[in-house]
């Protein structure tokens, strides 16, 4: 009899450790989808910038506020906050307990789905503004 128990309790361990990997591997994979998403969009931000750059070279009164500067500051505050995000994000999670990793995980999920917003709204304000001054 104690045998079986011993055998049920080993089981069940390796299980719920398998579950919980499975649990983190899933996080993980959803905040790297975003991640991924947000990657596909950088080239059209960076596209965008280049065309507000040259536009702002070719303004034709100096010293006054172009409205586009504001366009070049929200895609620039876009991409660094991209930037901060994958420097300090760790994928590795070394040492942590599974709740931690969770806890983690989910809160990265949140900041690259907000980052995900951020770049999405400027390249969209962008994009209206390049239409809007095609030559």
């Amino acid at each position: 009899m104690k045998k079986y128990i011993g055998a049920i309790l080993t089981a069940t361990i390796l299980f719920g450790c398998a579950d919980s990997h499975n649990q983190e591997k899933s996080l993980l994979d959803s905040v790297i989808a975003v991640h991924d998403k947000v990657m596909a969009n950088d080239e059209h931000l960076m596209k965008n910038k280049m065309l507000l750059d040259s536009l702002l070279k070719h303004q034709s009164v100096p010293n006054v506020k172009w409205p586009g500067s504001d366009l070049l500051s929200s895609i620039n505050n876009a991409d660094s906050a991209m930037n901060d995000w994958m420097h300090k994000f760790d994928v590795e999670n070394k040492g942590k307990s599974h709740q931690e990793i969770i806890d983690y995980l989910g809160k990265q999920k949140k900041k690259i789905i907000a980052i995900d917003s951020q770049i999405n709204v400027a390249i969209s304000e962008s994009d209206k503004y390049l239409i809007q001054h095609k030559k």
